[in-house]
């Protein structure tokens, strides 16, 4: 999707590129559809939310919008897919709200959608990313990064109204971010059930996720273990470093198409970069197809099992861990292998910042600076082929 010139464009495989009229006063800066592809959400700097249909005709009509947030409006994003009437937003008003469609309200007035979950970081740092994923037992968790790097998962106390929601761990994954620094975060959850079957023998249905700064790719998987209180703790499962360029976006591909998982990142070179994530399969580390390429892998000894304690007024008084050190023990019981498979060129050379991937993860769109939508798809022989290129009229 693409917003410029007070238009919006949608692309379709089934009806092409789509146009309808961006009512916006400023900058769309995101857009997020549901899970059935029949409402679109768009938010801007405006500080406004708008929703879009699609009719039985395939056209887009805007059924509602209203001030979101006192400030620009960073992201939107659908959660709970299953329940299909929730969305989540933060703002530039250090807010990080969650939406839910109220069907009884008519289109139009302002009030279809009501904010029924709000919160502000610990940290006074606003928020700059989120994520989130539904479990196949219907448990949904949601991270959360703030613009010093304080990492946060929480979870709602009621998964079908996610009025509350409560916290399972905080903490620093890449150190505290000074004032005035540079700060590039994005957040992924592992969709597939690949890596989370392997894990099950631990723990049932472990939530995965990929939180990338600067230039690395680190992957946390959620634990309980040793954890008196029963709530889950991320712990780091390996880091991937790319060399010379910054990291804008990551996506972790959905599906179970392939026998192992796939991380997809927009590089500030106007590359995309995929990587294979694997795992070893038995006890005495017998490896996949992987073992005759060029990989890294975590395995390694880790003696550092505990967890640092908070320190610093702040960290005391919000219950926030100073770093992620500390936070690997658990993933000595899970060993990986990855590599990088493919690196895809903009043909424009300009920055790439957003990702997306179809939902099973068959093919991926990319976008950047010069506005230009790249679709990528892999071949039968593993590699990755642009098949199409669009710009928005």
């Amino acid at each position: 999707m693409t917003a410029a010139d007070g238009a919006c464009g949608i692309l379709s495989g089934q009806h092409g590129f789509q146009e309808f009229e961006n009512l916006a006063n400023d900058v769309v800066l995101a857009a997020s559809f549901n899970a059935s592809g029949t409402k679109v959400a768009l938010c801007s700097a405006d500080h406004r939310i708008r929703v879009y249909n699609i009719d039985e005709g395939k056209a887009w009509h805007l059924a509602d919008q209203w001030r979101g947030h006192d400030a620009e409006i960073l992201d939107i994003q659908w959660i709970a897919p299953r329940l299909g009437q929730f969305f989540a937003t933060i703002g530039g008003d250090n807010k990080f709200k969650v939406w839910r469609e109220d069907l009884s309200q008519l289109h139009n007035q302002g009030r279809r959608f009501k904010c029924i979950f709000s919160q502000s970081p610990p940290n006074h740092a606003s928020y700059v990313c989120f994520a989130s994923t539904m479990m196949n037992n219907g448990d949904i968790f949601l991270a959360l990064m703030a613009h010093d790097g304080l990492l946060s998962l929480i979870e709602p106390e009621d998964c079908e109204s996610l009025k509350s929601w409560s916290q399972h761990d905080s903490f620093y994954p890449v150190g505290q971010i000074t004032r005035g620094s540079e700060s590039r975060f994005s957040l992924s959850f592992q969709h597939s059930e690949r890596l989370r079957a392997m894990a099950a023998e631990t723990i049932p249905n472990p939530p995965l996720l990929a939180v990338s700064a600067s230039n690395s790719i680190k992957v946390f998987g959620a634990s309980k273990h040793d954890n008196p209180e029963g709530t889950y703790q991320l712990n780091e499962e390996f880091t991937v470093h790319i060399e010379a360029t910054l990291i804008n976006e990551i996506a972790w591909a959905p599906g179970c198409i392939r026998p192992f998982d796939v991380i997809a990142a927009a590089c500030e070179d106007g590359t995309v970069r995929i990587f294979e994530i694997d795992t070893f399969h038995d006890s005495e580390g017998t490896l996949t197809e992987f073992d005759t390429r060029s990989t890294h892998s975590n395995v390694s000894v880790r003696a550092d099992h505990s967890r640092n304690p908070p320190s610093g007024i702040g960290a005391g008084l919000a219950g926030i861990s100073r770093n992620a050190e500390g936070r690997n023990d658990f993933a000595n019981e899970r060993n990986h292998v990855y590599r990088e498979m493919a690196v895809l060129e903009h043909s424009d050379g300009a920055a790439v910042w957003k990702l997306r991937w179809l939902h099973d993860g068959s093919a991926l769109a990319s976008t950047g600076d010069s506005g230009k939508v790249h679709l990528w798809r892999e071949t039968v022989l593993g590699n990755y082929v642009e098949f199409a290129e669009t710009e928005a009229a």
